[in-house]
């Protein structure tokens, strides 16, 4: 019984971490939880969010800051120049809807789509963080929908 207990908590500590990965995100967390681990579904959800909710709020606070940072040392300057573009020309949904920008393009789970593009791109518009928090967590919230839903449907199918 402790070892399956051991089990479950490395389980939903993988999907969080997951979760908060810029390439993974809830997108594949989801899934791979449904698909691999014996964990409800409610709970890998739940796990999803809660993490991709808190990376969002990181990237807000303090990766986009501390990017901000690194991108005065010259070793650094030329990568996070590149990552700020990318991320400008991605997010111009964002600047220009702003808050409902925001929701659409962190909840429409597609590539180069995400918590961490959406968030680095309000940091990097300067949107409010409090209105871009709500967005990503609304965002989130969609997203989450459809994955799940996506990823029920699919394994039932196969």
């Amino acid at each position: 019984m402790l070892l399956l207990e051991n089990l479950i908590h490395i389980e939903a500590l993988k999907i969080l971490i997951l979760s908060m990965l810029p390439v993974t995100e809830l997108r594949f967390s989801i899934p791979y939880g449904i698909k691999f681990y014996t964990l409800s579904i409610q709970y890998i959800v739940l796990l999803s969010v809660i993490g991709n909710i808190l990376i969002g709020i990181a990237v807000i606070y303090i990766i986009g800051p501390f990017m901000n940072i690194l991108k005065k040392i010259h070793l650094f300057k030329s990568i996070i120049e590149y990552i700020f573009k990318k991320t400008k020309t991605k997010g111009d949904v964002i600047d220009k809807r702003k808050f409902y920008g925001l929701i659409v393009f962190v909840g429409i789970p597609l590539p180069l789509t995400g918590v961490w593009t959406g968030a680095l791109a309000a940091y990097l518009f300067n949107l409010s963080k409090k209105r871009s928090i709500l967005a990503i967590m609304i965002g989130v919230l969609i997203s989450s929908t459809i994955v799940t839903t996506l990823s029920v449907f699919a394994i039932n199918i196969f």
